[in-house]
């Protein structure tokens, strides 16, 4: 039996998991992004390296999570465009190799969402980021070890990340829109199972 086995636990009308100390699974957890592409269509793309650590607390506003990304990682099935997205326009991998999140304080919401708050760094700009997470659950998987998961999504602003290289259409319009959509799947292990 294992003896780190993750339980999980009512706390305010919400399903949350034991307390203690959690890792992220790089392996199976995901960073992806989507903007606007000419105003009608989408750019998707990744970030295929993550790790992180959770801290899920007895009162699970006071947990914490914190995730560092590797910036080269980046992909978006198009190597001229990963290139660009890559280079010192934008994000400028050689310089800043990671970005990071790390949470400040969560509040429960209705229909079992949470409301983190945290600050999300690219580059050397700094922003406080709001992401609404989904906790789903807990789960034993084939290989002795038990792991839970989260989704979460957020959206921010190119411009308040100096994100803003633009280039224009000749009929007007920008070719990527100023927002993006950021979506994280996460599985977690205890600390001690990584």
């Amino acid at each position: 039996m294992n003896k780190n086995k993750i339980t999980t636990r009512i706390y305010n009308g919400l399903l949350f998991p034991t307390a203690g100390e959690y890792t992220i699974d790089p392996v199976h957890s995901f960073t992806c992004f989507n903007a606007q592409h000419l105003m009608v269509g989408q750019i998707w793309g990744c970030f295929e390296s993550q790790k992180g650590k959770i801290i899920i607390a007895e009162d699970p506003a006071l947990s914490s999570l914190d995730i560092t990304i590797d910036t080269a990682s980046l992909c978006t099935h198009n190597k001229k465009r990963d290139e660009d997205l890559c280079g010192a326009q934008y994000l400028d991998v050689n310089k800043f190799p990671t970005m990071t999140y790390q949470s400040t304080n969560a509040k429960a919401e209705p229909g079992g969402h949470l409301t983190v708050e945290g600050k999300l760094t690219i580059r050397d700009v700094t922003r406080p980021v709001s992401l609404d997470v989904v906790f789903k659950g807990t789960v034993d998987d084939p290989w002795g070890n038990t792991r839970f998961a989260f989704n979460g999504n957020a959206k921010i602003s190119r411009k308040d990340f100096g994100l803003m290289t633009e280039l224009m259409r000749e009929t007007g319009g920008l070719l990527v829109g100023k927002d993006i959509i950021i979506n994280i799947a996460i599985e977690v292990l205890p600390l001690s199972n990584a």
